[in-house]
């Protein structure tokens, strides 16, 4: 497992901070989460310039634009849950996820943190966001799983 702060590791780039100094002199960024309100190929080209050594992304919003883009470059992206949106209807929807835990309904949020279901969730998905609490509850868990775990 691996832990990724947010701030450092996890970065959202939009139109506002795209060309912030503070951003793009963060020495390795591992996950950049696309967040422009007009995505378009000059926003989404310009952030892979400026952040030419991250090779995986995040959206949750405009997935055709996005994908058109990514798909044509070897970067990575993952798609994440928003607040409110079913569940089950986004696994279906989604190969590459990012299961933002702190999105879910709290029947979701239980059904995804039991004991039982937690190791059968990480087995399908690379990239999970939880709170602390819960990745305390559940830590024993993660340390065997191969995948990202964002601190929020």
């Amino acid at each position: 497992m691996k832990i990724t702060k947010i701030g450092s590791d996890y970065i959202t780039v939009n139109e506002t901070n795209m060309r912030d100094e503070d951003l793009i002199n963060i020495p390795r960024v591992h996950l950049i989460k696309l967040d422009f309100e007009k995505p378009s190929s000059d926003n989404i080209k310009g952030v892979l310039t400026l952040f030419a050594k991250t090779n995986r992304y995040v959206i949750d919003d405009n997935i055709k634009i996005y994908n058109a883009l990514l798909k044509t470059t070897t970067k990575k992206f993952y798609v994440e849950n928003r607040p409110g949106q079913g569940l089950i209807s986004f696994f279906r929807k989604n190969n590459k996820v990012l299961l933002n835990v702190n999105n879910l309904r709290v029947n979701e949020k239980d059904f995804i943190l039991d004991e039982d279901v937690l190791p059968d969730i990480l087995r399908n998905i690379e990239v999970i966001q939880l709170d602390e609490a819960s990745f305390s509850d559940y830590e024993e868990i993660f340390q065997d799983w191969r995948g990202n775990v964002i601190l929020s």
